[in-house]
């Protein structure tokens, strides 16, 4: 009976389980909004916001400098801006410098986020609203 719910929750923290259809390399700086209907992985610079129908992952080596809404986000490098998701995983090398709308949230130990946290109820559906213009 709690096993279904269990692994939803896992799956949804685990990278692997992504089908990413985009990847921002080590090295690409990219300065504009992203938006799309899939997953993505940023292991680059990116400077602005991004809105994405799926997960969004965000490497060690990544910086984002902007707001990201998604179904779910995993933090492994730093992100600068606010936050609008239904999962948010900040495992042990991710910084979140921020604000952040979530239905769920998980911090690895040495996971970092310096801003409030809003907690919406997982029954109610969100809004994945957009600053960009």
């Amino acid at each position: 009976m709690f096993n279904a719910k269990q692994d939803k929750v896992r799956k949804l923290n685990r990278p692997e389980d992504f089908q990413i259809s985009t990847v921002i390399a080590e090295g690409i700086s990219i300065e504009g909004a992203l938006i799309g209907t899939e997953s993505l992985r940023i292991d680059g610079k990116i400077k602005g916001n991004i809105r994405m129908g799926k997960g969004v992952i965000i490497g060690e080596s990544a910086f984002v400098d902007g707001d990201i809404s998604c179904e779910t986000l995993i933090v492994y490098g730093h992100v600068k801006g606010d936050v609008q998701c239904q999962t948010l995983t900040l495992k042990s090398a991710g910084k979140l410098y921020g604000n952040a709308a979530i239905a769920q949230f998980s911090v690895d130990m040495g996971g970092q986020l310096i801003g409030t946290v809003t907690v919406a109820d997982a029954r109610e559906p969100m809004l994945l609203a957009s600053k960009v213009d």
